[in-house]
């Protein structure tokens, strides 16, 4: 759960990284072996879809409490 603007942006950062993990794996492996390729990704894939849902949890609880988002 992500509850200060700092988390906020660690996790921005982490799916960053999970990106960058995807693109690495797509450039050197999806070519030579595509089921491998599916089969590395789905973590990567989870990670930014957990991220991107505390990140939306994040700003549905700070509109609610009429809070900025910007520290």
């Amino acid at each position: 759960m992500i509850d200060t603007a700092e988390q906020l942006y660690q996790a921005i950062e982490q799916m960053g990284r999970m990106q960058r993990i995807l693109e690495s794996y797509r450039n050197e492996i999806l070519t030579q072996n595509p089921r491998n390729f599916a089969l590395l990704a789905e973590g990567p894939l989870e990670q930014l879809r957990q991220l991107q849902m505390q990140i939306d949890e994040y700003f549905q609880r700070v509109e609610a409490a009429g809070i900025p988002a910007n520290p």
